[in-house]
């Protein structure tokens, strides 16, 4: 009999019914999981041991802390204690938020930070708690879950609920960051489920836990001071609590894509298997196949856009280690589109394009690092910078991110922050040259900045004003994203294009930005925005700028676009502009002990909470 009979003869049917566990070809590495009823690798019908304890340790560690944490607010509270084994579920996390948000209704009224949020935060937990049913979503783990998460995440909730009827302070802070925490849990471990026999998910999986209980045990940390002690904290240091926080919130962020790039890998593996099982079944459901390639393109295309940004993460471990070196020394002693009828080189040397311009500056600011004046370097404001979680966050997390940093040192226009910056940068567009030539790209990433500081005089210097600031930003854009650039659009820009004249120049490059792809990461750095803050004229020209670039990125874009501010000392105009919640301030006071242990760089930014 011919190989190809086989088929005809082979039985398929149990009881008169066709059986899917008997379709599968011997060899193919596909069997018929009669208990998840779907297909898996053949591996997967044998369970692996999973060394659960050792896996989850860090997040029982960071569990404990919580619980310990949670009682001592709870017996100040006069509530019942809690226990591992304590029967705690989402309905009744439900209920506490209810309770809570009814309780604030009245003050809500009366502060306009939180007018909005109370109906939001019930939307976002409804959500969560009714989708993880009673228990469900953290029960469903670990098998059984016999580490207690349930219990001490849904009763550390509720305690978090309690302590904001009880407290006035950072209310606004901590519903803004509580709005966000079911996006991070969101059908956690219905997914971990799906791939139970993945150790790398579990890993994941435990670490997203960790970051989750180390937020909530921050802010019931808070709730347990005395009254007149956090008062006097707040006078002496109103940033040290929220700064801490958004700390946390990055380092959620971070382990929750961590988590969610896993899925998508393990999510696209699973598409390639089933791809190789519809044979069978294409005459009856040719539609399938088109329905699992587009998903397998969407994922494709997030994983693209992810690794891209995670690709980029070392680039910035390599950055501190030469500026440390250095400091402690002296301490010591696609296929192209169609080109439009104006080639983008033409425009560019119409406009007197400068391409090593801010290349030029990163040079400065690094030579300046070499002179022997520069012992006042200090290198514990670097490690800072370098150990920042909102930083890297605002880098690498695959969604369009803002951020103005106050570095709180001298106003220097060599301070350590535009030469970490002038570092970070020099890095991102080596990464971008090494990239975009490839012919293969499926993701662009696109850095542009400007030093201010190199071009602070005013009437000697042709870059000294707002308006050659867009003008570099625009010619950067068509420099380095020339490939993926709508030709119409440059054309519009040649036509259009007046130099000095604000309007024009940031219409153009608004319109290069909203016509960029889903396949486009645009990174903006713009440095020492205080020596642009005089004269006046300047100054509310730079603002006017910022404030465009703002508006754009809280867009809905289809590019990433990421927007990153920095001044060596806090700028005049930030509280009108960004929310509290995108100011990153670096500590006025540094020990120097910081630059040499990576252990105390984590803690700088949290040293007078």
């Amino acid at each position: 009999m011919a190989d190809y009979e086989v088929a005809e003869y082979m039985t398929t049917s149990l009881a008169g019914q066709l059986h899917p566990a008997l379709l599968a070809t011997p060899g193919s590495g596909i069997a018929f999981d009669g208990v998840r009823k779907r297909w898996v690798p053949e591996s997967d019908t044998v369970d692996r041991i999973i060394q659960y304890d050792d896996i989850y340790k860090v997040a029982l560690d960071a569990r404990d802390r919580l619980l310990a944490t949670a009682n001592k607010y709870r017996k100040k509270a006069k509530q019942p204690m809690l226990d591992v084994s304590t029967c705690q579920n989402w309905t009744d996390v439900e209920q506490s938020v209810q309770d809570a948000c009814t309780g604030l209704e009245k003050l809500a009224v009366k502060d306009k930070d939180m007018s909005g949020s109370l109906g939001k935060l019930r939307r976002v937990f409804r959500g969560l708690c009714r989708n993880a049913g009673v228990g469900q979503t953290a029960a469903t783990l670990i098998p059984n879950d016999s580490f207690g998460f349930t219990s001490v995440l849904c009763g550390s909730l509720k305690a978090v609920f309690l302590g904001l009827r009880m407290t006035g302070m950072y209310r606004r802070e901590v519903y803004t960051i509580l709005e966000d925490l079911p996006t991070q849990l969101k059908d956690l471990a219905a997914n971990v489920e799906s791939h139970d026999q993945d150790e790398d998910i579990h890993r994941r999986a435990a670490a997203l836990y960790v970051a989750a209980f180390n937020l909530l045990n921050h802010i019931l940390h808070w709730f347990l001071k005395n009254s007149w002690i956090t008062g006097v904290k707040i006078f002496a240091d109103p940033m040290g609590f929220t700064e801490k926080l958004r700390e946390y919130q990055a380092e959620l962020k971070m382990a929750s894509q961590s988590f969610e790039t896993r899925l998508s890998k393990l999510a696209r593996d699973d598409g390639q298997q089933t791809v190789q099982l519809q044979y069978w079944a294409m005459y009856t459901h040719a539609s399938a196949q088109a329905s699992i390639d587009k998903r397998l393109g969407t994922i494709e295309e997030k994983l693209s856009r992810v690794d891209v940004l995670e690709n980029i993460s070392p680039l910035l471990n390599n950055i501190f280690g030469a500026l440390q070196d250095r400091a402690i020394g002296n301490l010591n002693n696609q296929p192209q589109k169609t080109l439009s009828a104006v080639d983008p080189a033409h425009i560019l040397a119409h406009f007197l394009y400068d391409e090593k311009l801010v290349e030029n500056d990163c040079a400065s600011l690094n030579s300046k690092a070499d002179r022997a004046r520069r012992l006042s370097l200090d290198p514990s404001r670097l490690a800072v910078l370098q150990s920042s979680s909102r930083l890297r966050a605002w880098l690498t997390v695959d969604e369009p991110s803002l951020l103005i940093l106050n570095g709180r040192a001298e106003p220097r226009p060599d301070s350590e922050t535009s030469l970490f910056l002038a570092k970070v940068f020099h890095q991102l567009l080596q990464h971008h040259r090494a990239t975009h030539v490839k012919d293969d790209v499926s993701t662009f990433f696109i850095p542009l900045a400007f030093f201010c500081s190199q071009h602070r005089d005013w009437q000697e210097d042709d870059n000294g004003s707002p308006e050659e600031l867009a003008m570099s930003l625009l010619l950067q854009l068509i420099d380095r994203g020339h490939r993926i650039l709508d030709p119409a659009v440059l054309r519009l820009c040649y036509d259009r294009l007046k130099p000095g004249n604000m309007e024009p120049i940031f219409s153009m490059f608004e319109s290069l930005v909203v016509s960029l792809g889903r396949n486009v990461v645009l990174t903006i750095i713009v440095d020492g925005l205080r020596f642009f803050a005089q004269p006046r004229e300047r100054g509310n020209g730079l603002r006017d700028l910022i404030s465009r670039l703002v508006n754009l990125c809280r867009d809905e874009l289809a590019a990433t676009l990421k927007l990153l501010f920095a001044s060596p000392t806090k700028w005049e105009f930030t509280e009108e502009i960004f929310e509290d919640e995108e100011l990153l301030e670096l500590p006025r006071e540094i020990s120097s002990a910081v630059a040499l242990s990576p252990a105390r760089q984590r803690e700088v930014f949290h040293s007078s909470v």
